[in-house]
């Protein structure tokens, strides 16, 4: 008898630890703050902090349920899991919350507070299954599902701090800038920024020429800057084919001026919106979408009329499909990667200060009208679907897209905008409480201010908001050209 018994919790203990292949990855024995977690159903493979791991079951959809490995996200989220063989009870404890729930019961206590679930946890495969949504709600994560590429991303929100004060992360004739110290607000031609989730923040800055760029990547962990792109090499390059005429190659060296870049969080990938700066004929290119990261490729291009608009927008659901509007023309654009684009659907924008952004949500497209303070859905149907208004009455500056959220800007203020139209202040130049001095060393978390050169406006201070991107923990970061500096608004610890 006491043999079998002890066989029988070996059976479940073998159960629950043998839930995934052991990888070791890097952030082990750190605090669980930022991190982040991607799955896809039915997939074995898994990242945690972007390292790969594989599971022995991948996350399945059960009863219209995400469930997913216990021990697996546990790990990575370095929550304290206990079993209990006798009843099939499992305990998890992270921090300040607790979760207790059993095999096949539908009742679940969180907090000490009992709920029911719509699918309870399974065995399956010998791993332990558990819905996803529960667990990591109940313990503080996000979890956001793409349904076209049946991603499941969950990451760790980063806690604020008490304090928002601005760091200097580097000068501009450092990260190579030219810049004129005899202007007020010097201009530095940077056009656009992105931050990826490896503590990059890409700044692209137009060359002088219209056609003409660099991009500047800064490392926001080794506080280096280096030039990735000068201008548009032969990588850009591509061949085309013109309806009864024929193959051509399109060089984009001297036709093309980059105009706004995207990463993609869902599918970690930089994108470039380019256009013509000529006067287009029937034959010639005259918009063009670039992957930049982690490699060059052309996804998708127009020929015909010039399309060139500093407002518009460009959007995929899963890295094979491609819409971006056409502000000139009235029309959006939807392309397969590596073909050319075709006219989607047609809209009506206003006259005057129009601006158009989008992203994806929930595997869904929304799009901002800026100049009609309203969120649509872009449906398949070729439709926009009326979501919401927007309650922002500043004139809005610019819009940056990040993790399907909106980040609007005017002079003096940044609003956090859902694709549901509610939107909340983010950061407002009223709310720095102070400016770190000197230039910040993220390799020892310090701040060096010797042989710092002075302000080039006489406080130091943000006079107003610029080209900007939202860095993966939540910080906004920004080139200020009245200080010629490159700064991050640490709104979250980081």
């Amino acid at each position: 008898m006491l043999y079998r018994v002890f066989l029988i919790f070996v059976v479940f203990t073998v159960m629950l630890l043998n839930i995934y292949t052991q990888t070791s990855y890097a952030n082990a024995g750190e605090s669980s703050v930022g991190v982040k977690i991607q799955l896809t159903l039915n997939d074995v493979t898994a990242t945690v902090n972007g390292q790969k791991m594989t599971l022995s079951t991948p996350p399945v959809l059960l009863n219209n349920t995400t469930l997913v490995p216990l021990r697996f996200i546990a790990d990575a989220l370095k929550a304290d899991l206990t079993w209990h063989s006798e009843d099939q009870s499992i305990a998890l404890k992270y921090g300040d919350h607790s979760i207790k729930l059993s095999i096949n019961s539908k009742i679940v206590s969180v907090d000490n507070q009992i709920k029911s679930l719509d699918q309870p946890a399974v065995i399956m495969n010998s791993t332990t299954l558990v819905p996803l949504r529960l667990i990591a709600e109940s313990l503080n994560q996000t979890v956001s599902y793409n349904e076209k590429t049946k991603s499941i991303l969950i990451t760790t929100p980063h806690p604020k701090v008490t304090d928002i004060r601005v760091d200097n992360l580097n000068r501009a004739w450092e990260m190579g800038f030219d810049y004129d110290r005899s202007t007020e607000h010097p201009n530095m031609n940077v056009i656009s920024m992105a931050s990826d989730h490896h503590n990059l923040i890409y700044i692209l800055e137009r060359n002088g020429f219209e056609t003409s760029f660099i991009l500047r990547v800064y490392n926001e962990v080794s506080g280096e800057t280096k030039v990735v792109y000068n201008g548009f090499d032969q990588s850009f390059n591509f061949d085309y084919t013109v309806p009864k005429i024929g193959n051509r190659n399109f060089e984009a060296k001297y036709v093309l001026s980059p105009r706004k870049l995207v990463y993609d969080s869902n599918l970690d990938k930089l994108y470039l919106l380019a256009s013509s700066n000529y006067l287009n004929d029937e034959y010639s290119v005259s918009t063009v979408i670039y992957e930049l990261a982690p490699k060059v490729r052309m996804m998708t291009y127009t020929i015909g009329k010039m399309t060139h608009h500093p407002g518009n927008f460009i959007v995929t659901p899963d890295g094979q499909r491609f819409y971006f509007s056409d502000i000139v023309n009235e029309k959006i654009y939807m392309a397969e990667a590596g073909k050319q684009a075709k006219a989607f659907m047609s809209f009506t924008p206003d006259k005057e200060n129009v601006k158009l952004a989008a992203v994806v949500n929930e595997g869904k497209m929304f799009v901002l009208d800026v100049s009609k303070r309203t969120i649509f859905e872009l449906q398949e149907s070729a439709n926009l679907k009326y979501v919401a208004p927007i309650d922002i009455k500043e004139e809005i500056q610019r819009v940056y897209e990040d993790n399907g959220t909106f980040y609007v800007e005017g002079e003096r203020q940044i609003w956090e905008t859902m694709v549901t139209g509610e939107t909340h202040p983010y950061v407002g130049l009223k709310d720095v409480a102070a400016y770190n001095a000197g230039l910040y060393l993220p390799k020892t978390n310090t701040y060096d201010a010797g042989n710092y050169d002075h302000y080039f406006n006489e406080s130091g201070k943000l006079l107003g908001f610029s080209v900007f991107a939202i860095n993966e923990h939540g910080n906004v970061v920004m080139y200020d050209g009245a200080n010629n500096l490159l700064r991050r608004i640490n709104i979250y610890k980081q």
